[in-house]
């Protein structure tokens, strides 16, 4: 992994700003310019650095000056996908590098921002242990029928849950330190669960047929609801593009995922109380490696009216 510089040249049709655009003048550093292969945004999403990313120094750049853009090529964007690289603002300001973050710097990266923004994250992880202990309490009812709605309440608190720690997540990775309010301003839940239902249905067919293949489909799957909350994203699109980005890096993700997966059983054996670190932590280290392979979007600037 090297640090990318300030790409220069005459900019090209992949370039949607031309060889003029003024993205990097807030952050002191030259204008970008694209060399050919630009970043090629998702439709309507073109990338401008997040106003006031700088303003809160420190935070991020601890850690920081890590992530960047891999030569991920997604077809249903066109051709040159997002190949080629280019530097942007890192999580609070810092310089990301270009190439793939490795499965322990994201995890690195994922403590770094819990640490410096703890309380909100124990406060959601509170939150969905308590929602969770009142909806079991309806499941395990003698009643049917009772038992039947506790069960649909537990699966609709574990997606809206779910939801939430993602869009925390995505406003932490892009350098807004978000408030708790912060975590429960959907705006596309509908597409999360139908993304959630399809999904669940391709899980459930591979795990019926002898376990692996349902493995296999929940880990190029998993960026799904990432995709339909960070772009605004069909769930059939999500899918499609949670599978090409997730393959184009799959070494250093599936050893992310193990790290994560022993991660959870460490907090899980640490009297439960473990897991109120480890829970932001593994959805934290995935999100540093979802952005720092998808590149920029306009979510956090829409979210936080960064304009």
């Amino acid at each position: 992994m090297t640090t990318g510089g300030t790409p220069t040249g005459g900019g090209s049709h992949n370039d949607p700003y031309g060889s003029d655009s003024q993205g990097w003048n807030q952050q002191g550093q030259e204008p970008y310019q694209s060399q050919g292969q630009g970043y090629v945004p998702y439709p309507g999403q073109g990338y401008e650095p997040y106003p006031g990313q700088g303003q809160d120094q420190g935070y991020g750049q601890q850690y920081g000056q890590g992530f960047g853009q891999p030569g991920y090529s997604d077809p249903q964007y066109g051709a040159a996908g997002y190949e080629g690289g280019y530097q942007q603002p890192g999580f609070g300001g810092g310089t990301m590098m270009t190439g793939k973050p490795s499965a322990t710097e994201a995890i690195g990266a994922a403590w770094q921002l819990f640490k410096n923004n703890p309380v909100p994250w124990l406060l959601i992880t509170l939150i969905s242990f308590v929602a969770n202990g009142l909806t079991s309490v309806f499941s395990n009812s003698e009643s049917v029928g009772v038992a039947a709605l506790g069960s649909l309440l537990s699966i609709a608190v574990a997606l809206l849950i779910q939801a939430f720690s993602i869009r925390g997540a995505l406003l932490e990775v892009d350098g807004h330190k978000p408030d708790i309010g912060s975590f429960f301003k959907l705006t596309n839940f509908g597409a999360f669960v139908i993304a959630a239902i399809l999904v669940g249905i391709a899980t459930t067919i591979g795990l019926v047929l002898l376990v692996i293949p349902g493995i296999v489909i929940m880990f190029f799957l998993y960026w799904t609801f990432q995709f339909v909350i960070d772009r605004n994203m069909s769930p059939t699109d999500a899918i499609q593009s949670s599978f090409n980005a997730i393959k184009s890096d799959g070494g250093n993700l599936f050893v992310l995922a193990i790290l994560n997966t022993l991660i959870l059983i460490v907090g899980a054996l640490a009297l439960i109380v473990g897991l109120f670190v480890a829970i932001p932590i593994t959805m934290l280290a995935s999100t540093v490696a979802y952005r720092a392979i998808t590149g920029p979007s306009e979510f956090s600037r829409t979210a936080t009216g960064a304009f």
